[in-house]
C-alpha cells in the first residue's frame, strides 16, 4: 500500500529514545484492580458529577468521568467488542503514532490491522510488526497519510475504525468524518477517544506542563503573549509528546464537546455510547484562581472549559 505523501511531513519522526517495553507485573496487577474497582468508582462519580454540573443532559452523554480512571484501553476495547465482536474484523487505527495501543486490539484476534498517521514513524512501526508477528495471527500494516485522503482504502472496506487522542487534531473535521464514513462498511463501528479539547485546561497540549495556573494560557492570553510563552519551552525537536508539534502545524479542531457529537450525527453516525472527562485540574484552577476563571466563563461555558 503506497500513500501519496507530497503534502505530508517528510522523514521518520520516531523519537530517538523509542523502545518497546514489556508490561510490568505492577501494571498487570493494576489492570486486575481496575477491573474490580473502576466500575463502582465511575458509577458513583458519574452520579455526583451530574448532580453538581449537569453536563450529561446538556451535551447528550451516557457517563461523565472525573479524570482518566475508567478511560483505559481495556475498558473501551471490551465495550467495542460487546457492540460488535472484533474477532475476524479489519480495523483501521487512525493517528496510530508509534502504535503503542495496537496490542490492545490484537488480543481480540482481528483479521487485519491498518495503522495510519499524519507523521511517519517507520522505525517504530517495523519494530511493532516484528514484536507481534509470532505472537498473533493478524496481518498488520502501517502507512503515512492525511486522514482526509485515505486514497488507498476502498469504499466500505473497514469493519471498525479506532482512534485515540486524534479527533481534537483534525483541522477539517467534516471532511475527515466523510472519509471515515466512506471506508466503513454499513452497520460498522467508529470508536474514538479524544482530548483535551482546545477550550479545556491544557487544551493546547502544552500550557499545563508549566503548572496549574498556566493551563488556560492558550485561550486566556493575547496571541503575542502566548507566542512568547511558547518560546520559553526551549529548543523544539519533533516528538508526539511535545505539544508544539500540534501548535506549529495548526493541528487542532477547535470544536467544543457538543459540536463533535453534532457533527457525527449530521454525518449519519448513531451514538451507541458516549462519555466525557472532567479534568480535576480544571476544577482546581476554578477554585484556586476564581478571578481568572470568571474572565474565562464570560466567553465559554463550564462544559467547554
Amino acid at each position: 500500500m503506497n500513500s501519496k505523501k507530497a503534502d505530508l511531513p517528510i522523514g521518520d519522526h520516531t523519537p530517538e529514545n523509542f523502545k518497546i517495553e514489556g508490561e510490568s507485573k505492577t501494571e498487570q496487577h493494576k489492570k486486575k484492580l481496575r477491573k474490580l474497582f473502576y466500575p463502582a468508582y465511575t458509577f458513583v462519580n458519574d452520579k455526583v458529577l451530574e448532580m453538581l454540573y449537569g453536563i450529561k443532559k446538556e451535551i447528550g452523554l451516557n457517563k461523565v468521568l472525573l479524570g482518566q480512571r475508567g478511560n483505559d484501553y481495556e475498558a473501551h476495547r471490551k465495550r467495542i467488542n460487546k457492540i460488535s465482536p472484533i474477532k475476524g474484523k479489519t480495523i483501521l487505527i487512525l493517528g496510530c503514532g508509534t502504535s503503542r495501543d495496537v496490542e490492545s486490539w490484537l488480543k481480540y484476534k482481528p483479521k487485519k490491522i491498518i495503522g495510519v498517521d499524519y507523521f511517519n514513524y517507520d522505525r517504530a512501526w517495523k519494530a511493532r510488526i516484528s514484536q507481534f508477528k509470532d505472537k498473533y495471527n493478524t496481518e498488520i500494516e502501517f502507512f503515512q497519510s492525511d486522514i482526509n485522503k485515505l486514497h488507498d482504502i476502498q469504499d466500505e472496506a473497514i469493519d471498525i475504525i479506532g482512534s485515540d487522542a486524534v479527533f481534537e487534531h483534525l483541522r477539517e473535521f467534516k471532511i475527515s468524518l466523510k472519509e471515515m464514513h466512506r471506508v466503513l462498511k454499513k452497520d460498522s463501528v467508529l470508536y474514538a477517544t479524544f482530548g483535551p479539547l482546545w477550550c479545556s485546561w491544557g487544551g493546547d497540549h502544552l500550557s499545563g506542563s508549566k503548572g496549574l495556573e498556566h493551563g488556560y494560557n492558550h485561550i486566556a492570553m493575547e496571541k503575542e503573549d502566548y507566542n512568547n510563552f511558547i518560546d520559553t519551552f526551549g529548543e523544539f525537536t519533533h516528538d508526539e509528546g511535545d505539544g508544539r508539534t500540534w501548535i506549529y502545524n495548526d493541528l487542532f479542531s477547535y470544536l467544543k464537546p457538543k459540536e463533535y457529537l453534532d457533527e457525527l450525527t449530521q454525518m449519519g453516525f448513531k451514538a451507541s455510547y458516549s462519555s466525557a472527562i472532567i479534568d480535576p485540574r480544571a476544577l482546581s484552577f476554578k477554585n484556586k484562581y476564581p478571578q481568572e476563571y470568571e474572565k474565562l466563563i464570560k466567553k465559554y461555558k463550564f462544559s467547554d472549559l
